[in-house]
């Protein structure tokens, strides 16, 4: 897509900001600007091409979508545990609470992710809000019909925490759930990465399985926080339900994200290491597997204890009438105890430490994911990296500098810079020419007049190296009336 916009013909000469705001094909506002000059003089290469503005709003932005998937998969997680595991004990009203309340804030969230756009779209700040026109090209795009999506999926969680039918209410928490976690995968690079089939599926089964194990593991804390006193089998089984499906989701979500991993990074080493979304994803990974650690050892460990030694208490005690004095002495009918009452605290205790280092570092995680979502995927930047040719040959003056950017079939810029033996800029023409020839597809040479910008300097732009090859530019420098000076480079362009 091209866009252009007529200078006014009355313009003053000097240096100036040219600045555009675009929606890209994932629903991001992108914006960015560049330097051009008026008249002979040079480009003003220091002046300002941008300010904090754009900074402040993707910060705010940043905030938002934390909040949002935050408070969204809260209130979708703790509907599924309130209606699949919690035991429907009277504290299940406590769970209810916050997940109602999440589904506000996250409604909240949205509204701040709306006006974020907006603002990042427009330029137009906080008064974009009140635009109707930029509101309604927000919600025009991907975004609004995600938002869609998430509000009635929270409405159904909302509704499946009022009702008193316990199959209505299940149904409601599924599906409500499952139309929340499928809001995320309408709007964001999952719809920009290819094969969409794929980036799509697994970004519906990350989100749902995300939230199943978040919403389930503050349930979790919840209901441990309101038994600490009176720890009995049904908390037993909730924890050893919730166990059995952390277990199943945990696999669905390490099998989404290293697809969508796969996807984001094409599959490289120097995606993940040089870029910064690798990087972030690095860190997510990171502490997700130590997240995963802890579960482990809850799972294969704690949980078989705690069960086990709240079924021991619960159990009547068999005693023999022909059973020896010594109570030191068991016999077969009365085995030796497991779990003494102390070692069933301790247990207690380590799960509420493990259940509240998991539920911080899941807050952490999606901390980082609200980030990653605002960051060019790590397989788009290694695509579209500029590659720099920089080359300099010795001329009778000096020395000459070639520099191309991006090196890549289409548009390129070049920068000619003349210098002398010192390295300083010199003046060696007034005018300068620049033929391009692609000898391998017996292209013959194109001449291009070059703008100066400053002592030395020169730079075209222009779409001539539009096949990839190993192109000869030559630099053709009119010295005097008489005589030129023509240096020839040998630059390779990719696709």
């Amino acid at each position: 897509t091209t866009v252009s916009v007529a200078l006014k013909p009355t313009l003053p000469d000097g240096t100036y900001v040219a600045t555009y705001r675009v929606l890209s094909g994932d629903g991001h506002p992108v914006s960015a600007s560049f330097l051009f000059g008026v008249g002979s003089g040079p480009v003003d290469k220091t002046a300002a091409t941008g300010g904090p503005a754009n900074r402040v709003w993707e910060i705010s932005g940043a905030f938002a979508r934390f909040l949002m998937y935050l408070s969204a998969l809260l209130a979708a997680g703790l509907a599924f545990f309130v209606a699949f595991i919690h035991d429907q004990d009277e504290d299940r009203w406590r769970l209810i609470g916050w997940a109602r309340i999440a589904t506000i804030t996250a409604v909240f969230g949205a509204a701040g992710i709306i006006i974020v756009q907006a603002a990042l779209l427009s330029g137009k700040s906080l008064s974009a809000a009140t635009d109707g026109g930029v509101l309604g090209d927000v919600l025009d795009s991907r975004l609004g019909w995600s938002l869609g999506v998430l509000v009635m999926g929270l409405i159904a969680v909302h509704l499946s925490t009022d009702i008193r039918n316990h199959t209505a209410s299940q149904v409601l928490a599924l599906y409500g759930g499952l139309a929340t976690a499928g809001s995320f995968a309408i709007w964001g690079h999952s719809t920009e990465l290819s094969p969409i089939w794929l980036s799509t599926a697994a970004d519906i089964v990350h989100a749902a399985a995300a939230a199943v194990w978040f919403g389930g593991i503050i349930g979790l804390l919840l209901v441990l926080r309101r038994r600490t006193d009176q720890p009995v089998a049904s908390t037993a089984q909730i924890v050893s339900r919730f166990s059995s499906a952390a277990a199943i989701t945990v696999a669905l979500l390490a099998a989404a994200g290293l697809a969508l991993s796969w996807n984001a990074t094409g599959g490289t080493v120097d995606a993940l290491i040089s870029t910064t979304y690798g990087r972030l994803l690095l860190v997510k990974v990171l502490i997700t597997a130590v997240i995963l650690a802890i579960a482990g050892y809850n799972r294969s460990r704690l949980v078989p204890a705690l069960v086990q030694g709240e079924a021991q208490q619960s159990a009547p005690a068999v005693v023999d009438a022909a059973a020896p004095a010594d109570p030191g002495t068991a016999t077969k009918d009365e085995p030796a105890p497991m779990f003494t009452d102390a070692q069933r605290a301790t247990n207690w205790g380590l799960l509420r430490r493990a259940v509240l280092i998991e539920a911080t570092a899941l807050v952490v995680v999606l901390g980082i994911t609200a980030v990653l979502v605002n960051v060019t995927p790590a397989r788009t930047v290694i695509a579209t990296r500029d590659r720099v040719v920089n080359q300099t040959q010795s001329v009778p003056t000096g020395t000459v500098n070639l520099v191309v950017v991006p090196a890549r079939v289409g548009e390129n810029t070049l920068h000619i810079q003349y210098a002398d033996a010192a390295g300083k800029p010199i003046d060696v023409a007034n005018t300068l020419t620049i033929e391009f020839s692609l000898p391998s597809a017996e292209l013959a040479a194109i001449s291009r007049q070059t703008a100066k910008a400053g002592p030395g300097h020169f730079i075209y732009t222009g779409p001539e190296l539009s096949i990839s090859g190993t192109w000869t530019v030559t630099v053709v420098a009119r010295t005097s009336d008489f005589s030129e000076q023509r240096t020839t480079f040998s630059v390779p362009i990719r696709n």
